[in-house]
């Protein structure tokens, strides 16, 4: 007799179970497959946002090789994590995602580290991301729509004095758009992410076809694509204020330098976790999730090398934009990150058909956006339900009309507007470089941690995982580790006169620190499971109307 094949039902139903045995109640709405899964960390690794953002800054700390070699290094390394973050992820199909890990394969002390590198984590790269997209849309989109009504607004548009920029008030009504879909439309968010993976490869095929088809054949930069070459050259670009001058690069400072070029492409490659925080929202939720985190690294790494092979092919001369004057050359980089470099790569070839590209980068940044504030407002939600912050009350309420966390997801908007203000305020130009960095460091360190505990910690979670690396977990789940930690001496290097990233890093730590030995080490209980199955089935039943409710409507 062959076996009848699971219908939807069948899923959610075993999918419900799993919950249950995890302690908690179906509080979200189950309606993701596992292309959504995938897609939603796919859209937030987003590689025409971290690797666009972040291009200028491999360029001039790594020359071309940043893109052309560093992105198949971090890629190979990421990958690694991926698998062994996927292993987990098999066994473990909850909304806690890292956090839940950690509790379980140690205890609750570990998990409320974890939880607090993830949320600092997810609160940064929404401020990374949408700050940057907001620059993208202003030089897209709004800035050329209103100066035909001659009207100047741009990303260093001043209002309210020096309080405001364009580039922060653009970024204010990102978020807005973003947590208004978040809240009130799930079906929507999921339905955009879907079709943000086909926007993303679709982008990238039309920007690599038409710089190798349809490229204007003017001049262009005569490196190397391979070439590990510095391009500032401003004597701006040092260590701990000039110990590793870049001027001439050379000698030992060429290894260095294209070390820290890394970070244009390991800061692409975070947020794929997201496929975990949404496993209660996922059909088939062990499998999907776990091929979710692995798969959306993967493809990104592939789509990813493409583009950045096009872009490095396609230079312009550098003079152009390395080594000038904001008044020699309005788009002017600053090796601290920006759109400069790419932006003008594209005009520079395309002529006005880059400044429509240009368009489709800034709504493919907005998606990775939507994104993210998606992921982390659920990873902020499933640690609020076990009281891991203060407000938890509040920030675990779960809206009866939408079933989405809409007071956490409202925290995170909030938050990361907050933090990108300040990193403006204290660092200027160097404000991308700061939240990239600050991001890529507290989310790997969340990663590392459930994963050195895979290795080290209880092994009974071996026993439920379905998604297996075998023979080869504990060897990979070690390089894993041992990456982690090279990148966090690397990111948090004080470059460049810029010592902020390492004082905001080591001031979170020092608050983190206090709060524990404060009140969460005595107070914090971790994810036990206070209620049973009936008392689960009974929270459930609150939002059955709901739900209905809101299907009719869809």
């Amino acid at each position: 007799m062959t076996q009848q094949k699971a219908t939807r039902e069948d899923q959610i139903q075993q999918d419900v179970r799993d919950l249950h045995h995890l302690g908690y109640a179906q509080e979200l709405f189950r309606t993701m497959g596992g292309f959504s899964n995938f897609a939603i960390s796919f859209t937030i690794i987003s590689i025409l946002t971290g690797a666009v953002i972040l291009f200028d800054y491999g360029l001039a700390w790594g020359g071309p090789a940043a893109s052309t070699l560093g992105w198949p290094l971090v890629s190979i390394f990421t990958l690694l994590i991926a698998a062994s973050m996927a292993e987990i992820a098999s066994a473990y199909p909850t909304a806690g995602g890292l956090y839940y890990w950690s509790s379980r394969m140690k205890n609750k002390d570990w998990g409320w580290w974890t939880a607090w590198f993830n949320l600092a984590g997810q609160v940064a790269i929404v401020a990374g991301i949408d700050f940057a997209a907001a620059s993208f849309v202003n030089s897209g989109i709004v800035t050329p729509i209103l100066s035909n009504f001659n009207l100047a607004y741009g990303n260093s548009s001043m209002f309210l004095g020096t309080l405001v920029s364009g580039q922060l008030l653009t970024m204010a009504v990102l978020l807005a758009i973003q947590l208004v879909l978040n809240i009130a439309g799930i079906r929507i968010v999921a339905r955009l992410n879907d079709a943000s993976v086909w926007w993303h490869i679709g982008t990238v095929l039309v920007i690599v076809a038409a710089l190798f088809l349809i490229s204007s054949g003017k001049a262009h930069s005569t490196l190397s694509p391979f070439a590990i070459a510095p391009q500032d050259t401003t004597n701006s670009a040092s260590v701990f204020g000039g110990a590793l001058n870049l001027g001439p690069a050379v000698g030992y400072a060429l290894p260095f330098a294209f070390l820290f070029s890394l970070l244009q492409a390991q800061w692409t490659y975070t947020g794929y976790d997201a496929s975990a925080h949404v496993a209660e929202e996922t059909i088939g939720a062990r499998l999907s999730s776990a091929w979710g985190v692995f798969i959306s690294v993967a493809v990104s790494a592939v789509v990813g090398y493409i583009v950045l092979l096009g872009l490095v092919t396609h230079l312009p001369p550098l003079d152009q934009v390395f080594n000038c004057t904001a008044a020699s050359s309005p788009l002017c980089s600053q090796y601290y990150g920006g759109n400069a470099v790419v932006f003008t790569t594209l005009t520079y070839n395309l002529g006005s058909l880059g400044d429509w590209l240009g368009a489709a980068i800034a709504i493919a940044m907005s998606l990775c956006g939507l994104a993210s504030v998606a992921a982390a407002g659920r990873m902020l939600f499933a640690f609020s339900r076990d009281h891991g912050v203060p407000a938890s009350g509040w920030l675990r309420k779960v809206s009866h009309r939408y079933r989405t966390p809409a007071n956490a997801i409202l925290g995170i908007v909030v938050f990361s507007y907050l933090l990108t203000n300040a990193a403006f305020v204290f660092g200027g130009l160097t404000a991308i470089a700061i939240v990239t960095a600050i991001s890529t460091i507290a989310l790997y360190w969340a990663y590392g941690v459930p994963i050195y505990l895979g290795v080290f910690g209880k092994q009974e979670w071996r026993e439920h995982a379905v998604w297996k690396l075998g023979r080869f977990s504990k060897p990979i789940a070690l390089i894993a580790c041992a990456w982690i930690v090279l990148i966090s001496f690397l990111f948090l290097w004080p470059t460049s006169g810029n010592p902020f990233t390492w004082l905001a890093y080591v001031a979170f730590l020092g608050f983190l620190l206090i709060y524990y030995f404060a009140w969460a080490r005595s107070r914090f209980k971790g994810p036990i499971v206070e209620v049973g199955e009936v008392e689960l089935t009974e929270i459930e039943r609150e939002f059955e109307h709901a739900a209905e409710e809101l299907t009719g409507q869809v």
